[in-house]
């Protein structure tokens, strides 16, 4: 497939133009609305909070695809940047036309799930018109449909699984599946953040959290969320910029680890030590939970940088000195770094691979990247199994990463040793987490999460076996997939069954959404079109 031609045709640079016109209009629209106090509906309903947030999401993922269509038209990519322009002006039409028609509120629990899973398909099916327009699969139109489907929930669910292994793809396509990538990590972060988080509101877990500190706007907050993750994405890239990485390579490798896809161009194991070290503490960052950065940011801001200024360095220290230090380590993120390293050991013996190699392979599994540096000789049956478990574990709460969560088992734990004293008294269990009393209905409500994680993997596993995979490979596969680590033991290709791709489909959009959500989401369009 050619990449690049010198000029383009007229049809090549009308998708530019209309991007650049609905770009224009998008951020014009944003400006003139803040003026307004009021807006039309054509209609009112439930959805209608539901829609203007989809639409704002929409806006945020083509306007950050705009480098993007931007790069292409330099490197002169034609294609690709037709490809890119497609998806990239559909989002900013249907944001725009979302946000002019409906009022964005604060959303309930319902709203926030249906929110959730609307976003996440959608944006999918969008996405996939770049690899279909691309044309880099074949077969009939059904099957170059899927696959392309199968890439753009690989890309959006931040899993990094790819039918494209040995493909050689315009550096645009490249670029535009790292940007949505990323932003399906920061994504599912301000979906959790306007309202939804299982069994709390906004209100209680912004004050465990601390986010009311930020800003009571919701937007406000998320502007915080951006503009954390965008101060981490510019240092890490600078960092490995700095240690020998090619610009572009130093981007994409930043780009795809702290979203959690680690789909990179370039091979980890190869690395330079310090390359490899950096990206390890990249993970780390990426896997722990949002709290801690934003508690590490109201550190930084009550730090009397004043005094610095002036060089009165006993105020500056003294400033220092009075920061609560074991505040920003909480029960959850202390348990997460004792996992990574209790894991790390029970692997390394179980592998006799190289420690650090060990750490990186654990800790890729347990931060849901999925470096795919793992390989399947060397870990062995007992490695595969101690990874399964790191990867069903998965990341932090309230993190860019996937699977269970620490925060569930963090939870787990403490009902597991309050159990000898609620069958004595016959009461509830009162378990405390960051000075809250944690409800019984929460309580039961992770129990069941964890449950379903697990048997949506294991019955996931059993139909792969079905298709010809062997059950450990099968397991490890399904893990994989749920918990959006996107490792594997063997490389998929095109030429695997639709049934395949269409579970592989469905369990890394399940694992982004998580399946609880899904259900509530689904329950809760089924009640309105009754009512309706």
């Amino acid at each position: 497939m050619r990449l690049r031609k010198e000029m383009p045709e007229l049809y090549e640079l009308a998708p530019l133009a209309i991007v650049i016109i609905l770009l224009g209009a998008s951020i014009l629209y944003s400006i003139l609305s803040r003026r307004r106090a009021v807006k039309r509906y054509l209609y009112y309903s439930t959805f209608d909070p539901i829609l203007a947030n989809l639409g704002f999401l929409f806006q945020l993922l083509g306007f950050l695809l705009t480098p993007a269509v931007a790069y292409a038209y330099y490197l002169q990519e034609y294609t690709g940047g037709v490809a890119i322009s497609l998806s990239c002006a559909i989002l900013l039409f249907l944001g725009l036309l979302l946000t002019l028609f409906f009022e964005p509120k604060m959303l309930d629990l319902k709203q926030s799930c249906v929110l959730l899973v609307l976003y996440y398909i959608s944006v999918t099916f969008i996405i996939s018109l770049q690899f279909l327009q691309l044309g880099v699969f074949e077969g009939s139109f059904s099957e170059r449909f899927l696959s392309s489907l199968f890439e753009a929930a690989s890309a959006i669910s931040t899993t990094g699984f790819t039918l494209l292994k040995g493909h050689i793809l315009p550096r645009s396509i490249i670029l535009a599946r790292a940007i949505a990538e990323w932003n399906g990590g920061v994504g599912i972060i301000f979906l959790l953040l306007s309202s939804f988080y299982p069994g709390l509101s906004l209100s209680s877990y912004g004050k465990a959290l601390g986010i009311e500190r930020i800003g009571g706007d919701y937007k406000i907050s998320f502007a915080v969320v951006l503009l954390i993750y965008t101060f981490y994405t510019i240092v890490f890239s600078v960092l490995l910029l700095l240690l020998g990485m090619s610009p572009f390579e130093a981007i994409h490798t930043t780009l795809s680890v702290y979203s959690t896809t680690g789909l990179t161009i370039v091979n980890v194991r190869m690395l330079p030590l310090a390359q490899r070290i950096i990206i390890a503490f990249m993970m780390l960052i990426s896997a722990l939970s949002f709290s801690f950065h934003l508690k590490i940011l109201s550190i930084i801001l009550g730090i009397n940088w004043k005094m610095l200024i002036k060089r009165r360095w006993k105020e500056f220290l003294s400033s220092i000195l009075k920061i609560k230090w074991r505040s920003v380590l909480t029960g959850e993120t202390k348990l997460h770094i004792l996992i990574i390293l209790i894991f790390t050991i029970i692997y390394y013996l179980a592998t006799h691979i190289d420690p650090f190699d060990s750490f990186m392979h654990v800790l890729s599994s347990s931060a849901s990247v999925g470096l795919n540096i793992i390989d399947p000789k060397e870990a062995g049956e007992a490695g595969k199994v101690v990874l399964i478990i790191v990867m069903l574990i998965g990341a932090s709460s309230f993190s860019v990463g996937g699977g269970i969560r620490v925060y569930r088992f963090y939870i787990l734990g403490k009902t597991l040793l309050k159990a000898p004293q609620m069958f004595a008294s016959g009461g509830e269990p009162e378990i405390k987490i960051n000075d809250r009393l944690v409800d019984f209905s929460e309580i039961l409500m992770n129990f069941l999460i964890i449950f379903l994680f697990v048997a949506f993997s294991a019955a996931s596993a059993l139909i792969f076996c079905v298709l010809g995979v062997s059950f450990s490979d099968a397991l490890f596969e399904s893990v994989s997939a749920i918990s959006t680590t996107g490792s594997m033991l063997v490389d998929l290709t095109q030429a695997i069954s639709s049934i395949h791709k269409f579970l592989l489909i469905i369990l890394m959009l399940l694992g982004r959404i998580e399946i609880l959500p899904a259900f509530i989401a689904l329950s809760s369009i089924l009640i309105s079109e009754e009512r309706s």
